[in-house]
């Protein structure tokens, strides 16, 4: 019988890990119910997906604004920004120019972006935005843009990128499901704790 109990137990354990695992990943993915909002605010870091997640937002809804956060990033030896390349990738899937908003202050991390976009927000008199990132980055995201705008007349919501890599049910089987899992983790207990804010 104790044998019994104890093959039962090892059946059961890579269920129980897995369900712990995937219980990370769902807690790392937060994405709003989508009201109006008048901005799009494309965070810095993402690839196409990101990019093409904002175009899907922006044509849903077309007077809407896509707002580009600023890192100060070089793409080449002549000092192209990063943010150039992302405004004429937009530009390039149907979003007009007149559309696009660069932020100009240089900003270095997601509470820096968070900073920048409230005050570009406030200064210009938006009322809302949708900030779109990717899935696993929702979570820390939700958590810096609710401390920023506290306080502000400003409606935020976050927005994961849909039909992406990250899934709760599968990052767990890449190396680089585990590397940003982590890597991400580490993000949101070191904010939490006061780090970067």
């Amino acid at each position: 019988m104790r044998g019994m109990g104890v093959f039962s137990l090892l059946l059961l354990l890579p269920i129980v890990i897995y369900g712990v695992l995937y219980a990370v990943g769902a807690l790392l993915i937060t994405s709003d119910s989508l009201k109006d909002a008048g901005m799009v605010v494309l965070l810095s870091g993402g690839d196409r997906q990101r990019w093409e997640e904002a175009v899907k937002l922006y044509r849903a809804e077309p007077s809407r604004i896509i707002l580009i956060t600023e890192t100060g990033d070089t793409i080449n030896d002549i000092g192209t920004r990063y943010s150039l390349l992302v405004r004429n990738n937009l530009s390039a899937m149907g979003v007009p120019m007149d559309h696009i908003r660069i932020i100009p202050e240089v900003s270095r991390s997601t509470v820096e972006e968070a900073k920048s976009v409230r005050e570009y927000m406030e200064y210009w008199g938006h009322p809302s935005c949708v900030v779109v990132t990717d899935p696993y980055h929702t979570f820390r995201t939700r958590l810096i843009f609710h401390d920023t705008f506290r306080g502000s007349p400003v409606k935020v919501q976050i927005h994961a990128v849909q039909g992406h890599w990250y899934q709760a049910a599968t990052w767990m089987f890449s190396r680089q499901g585990w590397e940003v899992t982590l890597l991400e983790l580490a993000k949101v207990v070191g904010y939490v704790f006061g780090a970067g804010r």
